[in-house]
């Protein structure tokens, strides 16, 4: 855990338990929000919905990959009573336009999947089955970058936009993902993206660079993906590797 955690490009060690900023960053929040309210950028019923009372400073445990050599860890953040909570839980919910347009290429989960592959007829004398998985993907999604993408889908392309401006969009955002502290056996770390947000932003950004990616190269004979964890069929097997060098040179 403490491998994970001493990465100073996922986070940054604040030092013992006394570093906690968790009230300092609530009060924080409830005066930008109280703002906001008044120039009337956010209505009274958003304002004490997204107001945090009673913050709880978050914690880290790790569930072991057992199915992997060396049964590393899967660190798990345990958001509940974070600060900027109901804030992200909010913005979930006015990204859940841009997450619909970029998830063509998705699976809500394995029920769906296997229905979707039955329906599918596949010769295994001309077919090859691969899957990918990109590496620690919460950790890798550039947060700057995704919440630009977020932005120009919703200020700039057909989507309703919210009712406030843009640049206050970006604001609330950066409030809900940059700068969350938490703590791990007595020690206080900074982490660039710990939020309800995590897992829509990853498949966010997954999604426009397959939008991307598929305008470059020709989409498998079948596509699946499910968060970072894809699965392919192709026609021919030599396929396979001119498609792995796209997926990691984008």
């Amino acid at each position: 855990m403490l491998n994970i955690l001493n990465d100073s490009t996922k986070l940054k060690r604040l030092g013992d338990a006394s570093k906690d900023n968790t009230l300092s960053t609530e009060v924080k929040l409830q005066k930008r929000f109280l703002r906001l309210h008044k120039s009337i950028f956010i209505s009274e019923d958003t304002y004490e919905r997204i107001r945090p009372v009673g913050s709880q400073r978050p914690g880290m445990y790790g569930l072991p990959k057992i199915h992997k050599d060396g049964v590393p860890l899967r660190p798990i953040l345990s958001m509940i009573g974070l600060a900027q909570h109901e804030l992200a839980k909010w913005l979930a919910e006015i990204l859940e336009p841009v997450l619909n347009k970029l998830s063509s290429n998705c699976t809500a989960d394995s029920f769906r999947f296997a229905s979707a592959m039955s329906e599918r007829e596949c010769s295994p004398q001309i077919n090859f089955l691969c899957s990918f998985d990109v590496t620690n993907l919460f950790t890798n999604v550039p947060l700057d970058e995704t919440i630009q993408i977020c932005a120009d889908m919703l200020y700039c392309s057909t989507l309703t936009p919210p009712a406030f401006p843009e640049k206050i969009f970006h604001e609330l955002m950066e409030l809900a993902t940059k700068s969350v502290s938490l703590i791990f056996n007595n020690e206080m770390y900074q982490h660039a993206m710990g939020s309800p947000l995590g897992a829509i932003l990853a498949n966010i950004f997954l999604g426009f660079q397959e939008s991307v990616l598929f305008t470059r190269v020709t989409k498998p004979f079948r596509y699946w993906r499910y968060v970072g964890d894809t699965f392919l069929i192709f026609k021919y097997r030599h396929e396979v590797s001119e498609f792995s060098l796209h997926l990691n040179n984008l």
